[in-house]
């Protein structure tokens, strides 16, 4: 079988390995890694191997955050076992979980990495907003189009290429981040927070 290399955890060695030297001016690169290990093991935690990593790799962060504060040894030195832990388990998640073909290759069933498409949620956003508002879908479901009847504006829901779901107001093309969502939420979670975050945007316009 092919070798793999868990995605992310090569970054995020190298940076411990700087933490372990430099601890303050590291810190914050090394947290950055790791916040982008948990939304990976984070968007699979419907597998509880994944999930048990998220979750460590969220302690990792909470515990290099609390050292970069407290600034004690102790402190550094119980992050660094921390975050070395973190990693461990998220490798070990990757290795032995996703689905994989006879050469090695990640292979999941279709369908089954992501339950739902953009689109889906700007729908279930439009139906949260209420009776007045409709959604179309972009193509291949990548976006969704959110509209008011009788308003000559409307609200782009997309995902970044760094993976951050965010609305962009037309026709202004000002953009707003969806904060505090996964990939792995439920549905009617995430367009409860898009709803909100439109909602947000009405005040002020």
């Amino acid at each position: 079988m092919r070798i793999t290399i868990a995605p992310h955890a090569p970054e995020a060695r190298a940076a411990l390995g700087g933490y372990s030297a430099f601890p303050v001016r590291v810190a914050p690169l090394l947290a950055m890694r790791l916040t982008v290990m948990r939304e990976y093991a984070a968007s699979r935690n419907h597998l509880a191997v994944w999930a048990d990593a998220a979750k460590q790799v969220h302690e990792a962060i909470a515990a290099v955050c609390f050292a970069q504060v407290g600034r004690r040894r102790k402190y550094r030195r119980i992050a660094s076992r921390v975050a070395l832990d973190a990693i461990v388990s998220y490798e070990k998640a990757y290795a032995t979980s996703l689905l994989r073909d006879a050469a090695g290759h990640y292979h999941p069933e279709p369908g089954t990495e992501f339950p739902f498409a953009v689109s889906d949620i700007g729908r279930a956003a439009a139906d949260l907003l209420g009776d007045e508002w409709s959604a179309d879908s972009g193509s291949w479901g990548v976006r969704a189009y959110l509209q008011a009847d009788d308003e000559g504006h409307g609200y782009t829901l997309a995902v970044s290429d760094s993976g951050v779901l965010h609305v962009v107001t037309f026709p202004e093309g000002r953009r707003t981040d969806v904060v505090d969502v996964w990939s792995s939420d439920k549905l009617g979670d995430i367009a409860a927070r898009v709803a909100d975050t439109i909602r947000e945007l009405r005040k002020g316009d």
